[in-house]
């Protein structure tokens, strides 16, 4: 059995980026503002230039146009690529949220912009599949925080003092 020792080497060091950049965004922001930093900003960006660069092979036509599933191939990647580059650069320019010790202001470009108060938080939970923090208020608005949104560290400490749990 043969190792894969890219793959195993490729694996780690993108556990290990991602893990240092949640880690890192934690407490990034002022204490009372949510925001995305540099690196969701950058991961739109990488992801515009992996999705042009397939485009531009496809339209001087610089592959081997005879050779079955290369042409689907680099339409499929300008397009994912392209997909991820308009919703990561979506979410690290437009997603913004402050907070104070009475209400929470959350805007996303998907949902719009919530205000809530504190008192009326029914729950926090967890989504460890999308890696996100789920506030729900009785009015039935829901908020979501991802573990990349920079201060999202200062607002969770908040909420513990306030007594909740999650």
């Amino acid at each position: 059995m043969d190792i894969n020792w890219q793959g195993l080497i490729t694996g780690a060091v993108t556990v290990f980026v991602i893990t240092y950049f949640t880690k890192k965004a934690t407490f990034a922001a002022k204490e009372g503002e949510l925001k995305f930093g540099m690196f969701m900003k950058g991961l739109g960006l990488a992801c515009l230039l992996f999705s042009i660069a397939p485009l531009v092979v496809l339209l001087t036509g610089y592959y081997q146009v005879d050779k079955p599933g290369e042409t689907t191939a680099l339409i499929g990647l300008s397009i994912g690529f392209g997909i991820g580059a308009l919703y990561t650069l979506a979410e690290g320019f437009f997603v913004k949220g402050s907070y104070d010790k009475e209400s929470i202001t959350f805007s996303t470009p998907w949902t719009g912009s919530k205000s809530e108060k504190w008192d009326d938080l029914e729950s926090i939970n967890f989504n460890g599949w999308c890696y996100w923090y789920v506030l729900k208020f009785k009015s039935g608005k829901v908020v979501r925080l991802s573990s990349y949104l920079g201060g999202h560290g200062y607002l969770l400490a908040f909420l513990q003092e306030r007594g909740q749990n999650f």
